[in-house]
């Protein structure tokens, strides 16, 4: 991303104000289904981020479903902390966000930056090297003036020095921002979509049921769906070891207004759903982490009446584990059609029918199987070329995006592809380029920005920024080690590159010129190497060297690594990344990294030298896109 915000959001937020005392013992043996949920161990307190069952909260790293929480017996105001951090960050291609603080109002009460303190909130303001920078998300010892274009940190303005400096930051805003950060709740927020009472008949509704319009040629969504049922996403994402939830949302096809009434008929045959469905009214605009302004009602079996307190699209969200039966959902009375198309249903010419017929939308939605795509309707209208085209380009888009990771049908879960559709929106309000986040991408009004979703033919030959958001929903943090978020990402960008017939922007845009000139330096280090696509390169030449099935393997071996030996912590990701990416290939690969400036542990080297490996002689870090030297085998 950031291409992403990358992830210009921030993870969600959980505040505990609980003694040590008050949590129930970690149990290795019981299910933690809720997200914030505390527990104690070795006199220390957790919170989950997610769903967890075994995951040791001592071992649970940066990336896990653990995070610690200080008792607030000491103090009277519960300390946020980060239950899920983003592993993304929204994209830009424009490196500054509009309305940014006016950093020369008292910037000498910016604390300096520390590269041990967690930035959890969106726009804490930091000095560094006598310049103010400003965080689009969460972050821990991301270096500000190593940030790049893309990174975590957003440079504001030069620190000034003043008289009377002041031990609390008096920096205003010199304009209202127009990306407004995440609240921070006062209570534990639940990740489980349940933020709406359940819906109950209402005998007398507040306004007139909207007439159901009579289906023409198929252009009118059908009322009636035979849900899907691909799962519980939380749990799906743990076992892939995601970032982010797939979307919930499954298309109805139509909309409401404020006051517009929904009569929604639910009945299931076979057992009963673990879980009940969901109606959710979800406005495009929610940049929220978990669509906290969405209307979501639970759907009761029988007659549901909903009155709309939004605008917005219908999607039904089924959460349970799958049954041997059928969920069906009817929308008796209500609704507004708007322009839908569904890959395999609809054609081109169908969907020009559906935009002049229901052009009075807000919104227009395109459904593949395994993306869907929301935007205003000016913006569908100017972009999308060719609906068949785009959605069956974003299914392969997808297809390899799965297949780098060793992601593919007919394997055993969680080797094969998840159920769930990943969701592409527009989100009016945000003035940045692209993130990706929980349950979704998003990317700016801007035509530069979204035109390259919505269109074929850009998605196709212009497409690394939605192909880099994409990548942040697949993206691993067990080799994402400190300040590599916005690096390891771009493995997705260059193979979807790759696979689409594309030449390599490393080659196009110079950047294997600026990588030889770093790998001939006297002394190298890694870690202070500013270039973002230049790290990257490191981590694109283990695929030229070993073939395109490299990370396919690799990711595999960390999916099937138990949860108690995954690496946690900086180092040890590193260490780890080191002999797993040698195993893959079959060659003790100290040569490799030691030419790229990361010092190879002595306690690696023993583990390397008890693996039996053939001894890398050829200078694999040689090889570019153009010129492929050296593939041992």
């Amino acid at each position: 991303m950031q291409l992403l915000p990358q992830y210009g959001l921030i993870a969600a937020i959980a505040l505990h104000v609980v003694t040590a005392n008050a949590a129930s013992e970690w149990n290795s043996s019981t299910t933690y289904a809720e997200a914030g949920q505390v527990v104690s161990y070795q006199g220390q307190l957790y919170t989950n981020g997610w769903w967890t069952k075994g995951d040791n909260p001592a071992t649970s790293g940066t990336w896990g479903v653990w995070r610690k929480v200080n008792a607030a017996a000491a103090t009277p105001a519960a300390t946020p902390n980060s239950t899920f951090p983003p592993a993304a960050t929204p994209t830009t291609t424009q490196p500054s966000v509009t309305a940014a603080p006016n950093a020369t109002t008292a910037p000498s009460t910016v604390k300096a930056w520390d590269a041990n303190t967690t930035y959890a909130n969106k726009g804490q303001l930091v000095s560094y090297q006598g310049q103010v920078y400003r965080n689009e998300w969460w972050t821990k010892g991301d270096n500000p003036a190593q940030a790049g274009a893309y990174g975590v940190w957003r440079l504001v303005g030069s620190a000034q020095p003043t008289n009377a400096p002041s031990s609390t930051p008096v920096i205003t805003p010199n304009a209202t921002p127009i990306v407004k950060p995440t609240a921070t709740p006062t209570v534990v927020p639940t990740v489980k979509p349940t933020l709406a009472p359940t819906a109950t008949p209402t005998a007398a509704p507040t306004a007139t049921p909207k007439p159901s319009p009579t289906p023409v040629s198929g252009l009118i969504p059908a009322r009636s769906l035979t849900l899907e049922q691909p799962g519980d996403i939380g749990s799906l994402r743990a076992a892939q070891l995601r970032s982010f939830n797939h979307t919930p949302f499954q298309s109805t096809g139509y909309w409401v207004q404020p006051g517009d009434v929904l009569v929604v008929n639910y009945v299931y045959s076979g057992s009963a759903p673990n879980k009940q469905p969901e109606i959710w009214l979800h406005n495009i605009d929610d940049d929220t982490w978990n669509y906290d302004t969405a209307q979501k009602i639970k759907l009761n079996v029988g007659s549901n009446t909903i009155v709309s307190k939004v605008k917005a699209a219908v999607y039904v969200a089924a959460f349970n584990t799958p049954t041997n039966g059928e969920l069906k959902v009817e929308l008796i009375s209500g609704g507004r059609v708007m322009p839908r198309f569904v890959l395999g249903q609809h054609n081109a010419e169908q969907w020009q029918q559906m935009l002049l017929q229901y052009g009075d939308a807000p919104y227009a939605e395109l459904v593949s199987r395994r993306m869907m795509l929301t935007a205003s309707m000016g913006k569908i209208l100017r972009h999308v070329d060719d609906p068949v085209a785009l959605m069956t380009l974003w299914d392969e888009i997808v297809r390899l995006e799965d297949e780098q990771y060793g992601i593919k049908p007919g394997q055993a879960w969680p080797h094969n592809p998840t159920p769930h559709r990943f969701h592409f929106v527009e989100l009016a309000p945000y003035d940045g380029w692209m993130y990706s986040w929980q349950y979704r991408m998003a990317t700016a009004s801007d035509d530069g920005a979204i035109g390259t979703v919505l269109n074929s033919k850009k998605l196709k030959t212009d497409g690394w920024g939605p192909w880099h958001e994409l990548g942040h929903q697949y993206q691993m943090s067990t080799f994402t080690w400190a300040d590599q978020t916005e690096v390891t990402v771009n493995l997705s960008s260059a193979y979807v590159q790759r696979g689409l017939g594309q030449p390599s922007r490393y080659e196009t845009q110079g950047t294997w010129t600026k990588t030889f000139a770093y790998l001939n330096q006297a002394t190298r280090d890694f870690a202070t190497q500013s270039d973002l696509f230049v790290r990257a390169t490191m981590f694109w030449q283990l695929d030229l060297a070993f073939g395109r099935d490299f990370y396919a393997k690799l990711g595999t071996n960390y999916r099937n690594m138990p949860a108690a030996q995954r690496p946690s912590g900086d180092e040890a990701e590193k260490q780890t990344f080191i002999i797993e990416t040698s195993r893959v290939a079959g060659y003790d690969l100290t040569p490799f990294f030691t030419q790229w400036g990361i010092a190879v542990s002595a306690d690696t080297q023993t583990k390397l030298r008890s693996m039996a490996l053939k001894t890398l002689t050829d200078p694999i870090w040689l090889n570019r896109d153009s010129k492929v030297l050296y593939q041992p085998r």
